[in-house]
């Protein structure tokens, strides 16, 4: 019983030293980070930026797949199905977070709450409504007594629950409108068939949008933050014509829950010390976002607060899955 017992002892020693060890070389091989969109899109240049500085302080490569479909979910049910190991993460909107959770609730492929470790929150960024410049409308309240007379005018999103869709649903919630969403796979797919004139409006990612505003193919309107964002002084919100109106998407780091604690604190450490970087900063200024930082339990409790604060807003649009 005693060389049974201390060969038991031995073993289990032996054992957590080799977990130990695991954990200590992580990654010991590139890491795979999913992301759940098109190349081109703001989620994907974000995701490069922070996985191109990763690959370089970790001395592994962060490898960027693009996994589009869903609203931004298919990749995500796909990294929770992966081994928990943090070989396998994932770069996450607001879309596959927050609302969808709340559209699609069981027939989502993963729960928001239980199947996901919530890592680092890279940025965030409001909408920006854009229109075509053949849309006479130059402020809020003209566009809305224009779409009143233009009942059913098709506006692009990224797919149900995505951040432009439910900037979409909430204005026509709000004032009254017959608006009809359109589904694009990017961002940088509806701007093209918003400067080629297919599409007449969107309200889509700062980023994208008031870049198209600046060179003079589309007309900004109104952006989604509750004051008006440092980036665009000159342009009203949404707030100021519609009391309370607030789109923003969040872009943020995630891994399948039951992730090793050392390497998520690893990884929140790393990924951390990319947000803090001024060239890393300069470079998301450059593309109109502002720098979040919230991590680990902060993140998982700021997307539970949007949970909760889009639940209504979808319940009264009556925002059904497909």
């Amino acid at each position: 019983m005693k060389r049974i017992a201390v060969a038991l002892l031995v073993g289990g020693l032996a054992s957590s030293c080799v977990t130990a060890w695991a954990q200590d070389v992580w990654p010991s091989k590139p890491v795979t980070v999913v992301v759940p969109f098109a190349t081109g899109g703001n989620t994907d240049v974000l995701a490069r930026i922070f996985a191109e500085r990763m690959s370089r302080r970790l001395g592994q490569q962060f490898v960027i797949e693009n996994r589009a479909g869903a609203g931004g979910t298919t990749g995500i049910v796909s990294m929770t199905k992966a081994p928990a190991d943090g070989y396998t993460l994932a770069v996450a909107t607001t879309a596959g977070l927050a609302s969808n959770a709340v559209i699609m609730k069981d027939k989502l492929g993963y729960n928001a709450e239980k199947d996901i470790a919530y890592l680092y929150n890279m940025a965030t960024q409001p909408n920006l409504m854009v229109v075509h410049p053949s849309v006479p409308a130059k402020t809020l309240p003209e566009l809305i007594g224009w779409l009143k007379i233009n009942p059913g005018t098709p506006y692009a999103t990224s797919g149900i629950g995505s951040s432009q869709h439910i900037c979409g649903e909430m204005l026509a919630q709000e004032a009254g409108l017959e608006i009809v969403p359109v589904a694009y796979r990017a961002s940088n797919q509806q701007m093209q068939d918003l400067i080629a004139g297919q599409i007449k409006l969107a309200c889509d990612n700062f980023a994208t949008a008031w870049e198209q505003a600046k060179a003079g193919n589309a007309r900004a309107i109104a952006v989604g933050s509750a004051k008006r964002y440092s980036f665009s002084p000159d342009v009203p919100t949404f707030a100021e014509t519609l009391n309370g109106f607030e789109v923003l998407s969040a872009f943020g780091w995630i891994g399948p829950a039951g992730l090793d604690k050392a390497v998520v604190a690893k990884l929140i450490a790393e990924l951390t010390a990319v947000g803090q970087d001024p060239e890393v900063n300069e470079r998301l200024r450059a593309l109109g976002v502002e720098s979040s930082r919230l991590a680990g339990d902060a993140f998982a409790a700021y997307m539970r607060s949007e949970r909760q604060r889009l639940a209504p807003i979808v319940e009264k649009a009556g925002i059904k899955p497909p």
